[in-house]
C-alpha cells in the first residue's frame, strides 16, 4: 500500500507499506531511505531492500514527485465536488418541555462538506454534555442537515447561544437565543387565563344576583339603589 497527501499548509507527505498475511510487514521510512521491519521475519527482505539503493531512492522519488502531480492533476478534475464549500444556516427556536423546562433547538442546514460541530453556550461557555446531538443527514439537494437540543429553566436570566463549526466557515458561527419568544408565549396564555376567570367570574356572579318573583319570574337585583325604579 503507497499513497502521498498534500497538506493545507503546502507540505507534502507519502507512505509506502507492505502486509504479509494479514499484518504488517515493511514500512519505508522516507527521509532516511530506509526501511523498517515490523518483526523479525522481516528483515531478510530488509536487508535486501537496504542493499538496493537504487530501488528505495525510486519508491521515494515516486512519493515525492509523480505521485504528487498525478493527485494534484486529480484535485483539480474533482475540485468542483471536492473543494465544494456551502455553509451552514442556523435556526434557534424554543419549545415547552417536560417538568416545566424548555427546550431550546438548534437547526444546522443547507451545508456541505458533511462535517460540522455543534454545540451549546452558557454564557460564552460551551456545554458538550448537555447538549443532545441529532444525527448528520442528507437534506435532498445535496446538502446535509443536523440539530442540536438543549434542556434549561425558562426563568433563568443566563444567556444561551448556539455554536455552529464547519470548514466553510473563517470562524465559528454563533447564533444567541432570543429569550423573548417564550416570555411572550407564557405572558400570552397567563392574559388568556386571566380573561376566562373573569368572565366566568362575572357570569356567576350575575347568577346569583337575582330573584324569583311570583308571575313574573326571575328578576335582577339592581345593583345601584333607585336603579330600574319607574
Amino acid at each position: 500500500m503507497y499513497g502521498c497527501e498534500l497538506r493545507g499548509d503546502g507540505s507534502k507527505g507519502g507512505f509506502s507499506q507492505y502486509a504479509y498475511d494479514g499484518r504488517d510487514f515493511l514500512s519505508l521510512d522516507k527521509d532516511q531511505e530506509t526501511w523498517v521491519a515490523s518483526d523479525a521475519g522481516a528483515q531478510v527482505t530488509k536487508r535486501k531492500w537496504d542493499a538496493e539503493r537504487s530501488f528505495t531512492q525510486g519508491r521515494r522519488a515516486y512519493l515525492e514527485g509523480t505521485c504528487i502531480e498525478w493527485l494534484g492533476k486529480y484535485l483539480e478534475y474533482g475540485k468542483e465536488t471536492l473543494q465544494r464549500r456551502e455553509p451552514p444556516r442556523v435556526h434557534v427556536s424554543d419549545r415547552p418541555s417536560r417538568d416545566g423546562l424548555t427546550t431550546l433547538s438548534c437547526r444546522v442546514h443547507s451545508f456541505y462538506p458533511r462535517n460540522v460541530a455543534v454545540v451549546w453556550l452558557k454564557k460564552g461557555v460551551a456545554m458538550p454534555q448537555e447538549t443532545n446531538r441529532g444525527d448528520v443527514v442528507p437534506s435532498g439537494d445535496g446538502t446535509y442537515q443536523t440539530r442540536a437540543t438543549i434542556d434549561i429553566d425558562p426563568s433563568s436570566e443566563t444567556d444561551y447561544t448556539c455554536c455552529v463549526e464547519h470548514p466553510s466557515l473563517a470562524e465559528d458561527l454563533r447564533v444567541p437565543w432570543g429569550k423573548s419568544n417564550v416570555m411572550l408565549i407564557v405572558g400570552v396564555v397567563i392574559g388568556v387565563l386571566v380573561l376566562v376567570a373573569a368572565v366566568v367570574g362575572a357570569v356567576l356572579f350575575l347568577s346569583k344576583c337575582r330573584v324569583s318573583v311570583p308571575g313574573r319570574g326571575d328578576v335582577p337585583i339592581p345593583l345601584v339603589p333607585g336603579l330600574g325604579e319607574r
